[in-house]
Parts: structure tokens; C-alpha cells; sequence
């Protein structure tokens, strides 16, 4: 299985702010733009907010939809638990092996920080869908014999939805890029904290990472970057070879001396110009 993780504790360290007042100013304003959106998907086509999943056998296919929801922080308890949930399934071991250790704690908070933004793959249960509408239509039929409105209304409201079901999800911030070199300006750039899918093969990672750059270009990030363990091969792999344009970040430790001791490797891509 193909594990993602871009999630590790962001270096404290920081340069010296050598960016000019105008500069500063520019990059404030694009922050809080970016921030501001309550939806950017919406701005896209309509075909990049869902995707199409088909699972069983070549004789027997199955086919199910998912669609893409864009959150502000704080997600609804529902989903932020899902997401927990998932990331500790793909996740826990390698961080118990690292220094950093597993803190479930500490990482709902970074979840529920408040420039905390989220892409959602959610499940839609077309089957369960229609059993439970034709559940509901049977017991509405059946109490509208010897019962009220309200009694109906009571018996039969929501406990037999389904709930919704996280199949993957991108956890991002836009910030300044507090860790370029400190004879550049600082730039606004798209940090990817956390990718986690839990059915591979179906290319719901890359779909995700090309909303984030999409979504990145529209609100005039210059690059998407992200933090990989080095012992997650397959999500290195996932990034370095299967999506276009991902290298090793200059600020990464293995750039420095004593850097390929570090668990980590900073990832970032390029993906437009400063706004002027």
C-alpha cells in the first residue's frame, strides 16, 4: 500500500526578514487573500470536485463516486476524527519509530489550527443511499396510518442517513517561505502538511496534489512544498518520479552537512511567478 506522509515538526529556526515594506506588504495582502476564499474549488470545472472509484474484478466491477470538498478550519468533528483516524492508520508506526514519536493530541491541534485549510475525498454510498431512502419511504407509509406530523417527523429523521466516509484528504496552509534563503524575498507559498489516502491505485493523491497546485497558481502561491519521511519510499517515489516537477528543496537538511543523518527530506515544486 502506498503511504503518504508530509507531515513533520517545521524547523524553528528562521531567517531574517529581509523583505522590503512594499514587498511586505504584497505578501500580507496575497496571505490574506488566499485565506479569505470560503470555496476556490468553485472556481474550477465542476469535473475537478469528484472522482471516479471502480473496485471487484475485471467480471465484476464496481463503480462508486467520491466528491472533493474544500474546508476552512475547524472541520466538523465527524471528518476531523476520520481524519485522525486515517492518518494514525497509515502513519503511526513510522512516527513510534522516529524521534518525533506519535502525539494524537498534537496533531489534532495542527489540524485544528486556525489557518488550517483541507481538500476532503468523501464517499458517496449510492446503494446505501437507496436503501435508506426506500427504509425511510416505507416507515414514513407505515406511521403515516396511526400517527401525527410530528410523530412522523420524530420517528424518522436522520439516525438512518449514512454518514459521510473520508477516503483521503490533504491538510495545507498558505504561508510566507520562511525557510528560502536569506538573500531572497519572502514569497507566499502553498505548505502541504498532510496527504492521506486510504484506497490506492485510484489516483486520488494525484488528484488532490493537482487541485493543491491548481488552486496554489489561482491565489499566487510560487511553490508547493511539503516534508517527507525518507523511509517512506513510497511516497517519495509518489512525488519525485509519479507527479511532475518535485524535487529536493534547497532548504532540505540533506543539502547541508550533516543533513543525510536527518529522517526527513524537504520536498517543494515551483509552480508560478511573484505578482508584481
Amino acid at each position: 500500500r502506498l503511504l503518504f506522509c508530509t507531515t513533520m515538526a517545521k524547523s524553528s529556526k528562521r531567517r531574517p526578514n529581509n523583505t522590503g515594506s512594499s514587498a511586505k506588504k504584497q505578501l500580507q495582502q496575497t496571505l490574506a487573500h488566499a485565506n479569505a476564499q470560503s470555496n476556490p474549488l468553485a472556481a474550477l470545472p465542476s469535473a475537478f470536485q469528484s472522482v471516479n472509484i471502480t473496485a471487484g474484478d475485471d467480471d465484476a466491477p464496481s463503480k462508486t463516486n467520491g466528491t472533493i470538498h474544500y474546508y476552512k478550519s475547524p472541520l466538523p468533528e465527524l471528518i476531523l476524527q476520520q481524519c485522525l483516524d486515517l492518518f494514525e492508520r497509515n502513519m503511526g508506526d513510522m512516527y513510534k519509530k522516529s524521534e518525533w514519536g506519535l502525539d494524537m493530541e498534537e496533531k489534532r491541534g495542527e489540524l485544528l489550527h486556525e489557518d488550517a485549510r483541507f481538500l476532503i475525498i468523501i464517499l458517496e454510498d449510492d446503494t446505501a443511499d437507496n436503501d435508506a431512502a426506500d427504509a425511510d419511504d416505507n416507515e414514513i407509509a407505515t406511521a403515516a396510518a396511526d400517527s401525527s406530523t410530528d410523530d412522523i417527523i420524530k420517528n424518522t429523521i436522520s439516525p438512518k442517513t449514512p454518514q459521510p466516509e473520508v477516503i483521503g484528504f490533504a491538510h495545507f496552509r498558505y504561508e510566507p517561505d520562511e525557510d528560502s534563503p536569506s538573500s531572497t524575498p519572502l514569497s507566499p507559498i502553498t505548505y502541504l502538511y498532510e496527504l492521506q489516502i486510504s484506497l490506492t491505485s485510484h489516483g486520488l493523491g494525484k488528484t488532490l496534489m493537482t487541485l493543491i497546485e491548481l488552486l496554489s497558481l489561482q491565489l499566487f502561491m510560487t511553490k508547493v512544498i511539503l516534508t517527507v519521511f525518507k523511509c517512506n519510499t513510497g511516497a517519495m517515489k509518489f512525488y519525485l518520479t509519479k507527479l511532475k516537477g518535485y524535487d529536493v528543496d534547497e532548504c532540505s537538511p540533506s543539502n547541508f552537512e550533516g543533513g543525510d543523518d536527518v529522517e526527513y527530506e524537504i520536498l517543494s515544486k515551483r509552480i508560478g511567478r511573484r505578482r508584481v
